[in-house]
């Protein structure tokens, strides 16, 4: 028996569905839904994420990882990106990041994105310079879109115990389906 295109594509729909729905209600995943820009072009405004609540101690937090955080100044879960992990100093100059005195290269930016905000709001950096020093269980998270996201530069380091899941996929809409590192 042969199936359409558009059948295979429903099915293959429903049967992710399905494992997304089995994973919420064991509390393995956290359904999150991108609300806002802040980590464009990464996350889209609506996007809907299913993100991993296993391996959140400070261990298995990594740089770059995509975390969801119970931000209780907003009194809401907001989704940003690790910059600065427990102890370390974080500096933004000219654009670049250094952690304890070391160039660190932000691979996941879209350099095209940069370009075309710094044109747009004729700004000079797209992260203003900025130095910090991150405390014992603490982490610093960023906002991909740094002109245009509320993020540990107002709100100060989050608590590692703050946050509530780590990395995981984009299901929906499905074209913007992929894996978030």
């Amino acid at each position: 028996m042969k199936y359409s295109k558009k059948t295979m594509m429903a099915i293959l729909e429903f049967i992710v569905v399905c494992l997304a729905i089995f994973f919420v209600f064991k509390g393995i995943i956290m359904p999150v839904k991108v609300d806002g820009s802040s980590m464009y072009p990464t996350l889209h405004d609506g996007d809907l994420a299913f993100m991993s609540r296993l391996d959140l101690n400070s261990k298995q937090i990594k740089r770059f990882d995509i975390v969801t955080i119970d931000c209780k100044q907003l009194d809401n879960v907001i989704i940003k990106r690790v910059i600065g992990l427990p102890g370390e100093k974080i500096v933004y100059k000219n654009d670049c990041l250094y952690v304890n005195g070391k160039y660190i290269k932000e691979n996941y930016l879209n350099k095209s994105h940069i370009k075309d905000v710094k044109s747009r709001y004729n700004i000079s950096y797209f992260t203003d310079d900025f130095e910090i020093s991150v405390g014992e269980n603490e982490i610093f998270v960023l906002g991909d879109n740094r002109v245009n996201s509320l993020d540990s530069r107002e709100l100060g380091c989050f608590k590692i115990e703050d946050v509530l899941s780590k990395k995981g996929i984009i299901l929906f809409p499905f074209n913007h389906m992929k894996g978030m590192n």
